[in-house]
């Protein structure tokens, strides 16, 4: 069988998903007091779970065992007619699970951003266009010496080196320039997708 490792976070979703309600940080100390039978693996600042032990091993504990419920009397023709049927009991439980997975997720950005392990993109953003002016910089001072050093070498025309390692750069540049523009806006996207689908949650839950 192929093991399933994912992370703490996802395997609370997925369990709270199948019935068994659990956040994040009571997953966590759950582990914690059964690590002998449940091992983790570090995965860079966070560890991982083998879910399919993590789900059999709470399947067989006794404390987490629903208590079963008594049945029901069969209703009379009169409460039939009079009870109403329960509503929207699916999407109810859908929504339930995504406001605990929503939770969770809030609540492990909050720690990581406590712990100073998360970097904003606006500061990705202007650190990396920062690298593009250091590196024109130093292009720009290395072509001087190289045009020297290559005309001497080779016997060109030292103006016509300079020119053309000029060129190269400027090239170059733009083109690391254009990449690294393209992957922090589809970064500032992503950002402002999780965001938005994280309130879409909060505003289904609050509606329902």
């Amino acid at each position: 069988m192929e093991e399933d490792w994912i992370s703490i976070t996802e395997a609370a979703a997925r369990l709270t998903a199948r019935g068994d309600a659990v956040d994040r940080s009571t997953l966590s100390r759950y582990l914690k007091q059964h690590s002998e039978a449940l091992a983790l693996r570090p995965s860079g600042k966070s560890n991982l779970v083998e879910f399919g032990a993590l789900l059999e091993h709470r399947q067989a504990n006794v404390r987490l065992r629903p208590i079963a419920a008594q049945p029901n009397p069969a209703p009379t023709a009169a409460g039939r007619v009079g009870a109403p049927a329960p509503r929207f009991a699916g999407s109810q439980s859908d929504g339930a699970a995504r406001k605990a997975q929503a939770d969770a997720e809030l609540r492990e950005m909050d720690l990581a951003e406590r712990r100073k392990e998360l970097t904003p993109v606006a500061e990705v953003d202007q650190a990396g266009r920062d690298a593009v002016v250091l590196m024109q910089s130093a292009f720009e001072r290395a072509v001087e010496s190289e045009a020297a050093s290559l005309s001497l070498k080779y016997g060109w025309d030292e103006r016509t080196i300079r020119l053309a390692l000029k060129s190269f750069i400027k090239i170059g540049l733009g083109v690391f320039n254009r990449e690294i523009l393209m992957r922090l806006d589809a970064a500032r996207r992503e950002e402002e997708a999780g965001e938005g689908g994280l309130a879409d949650t909060k505003e289904g839950m609050a509606l329902q």
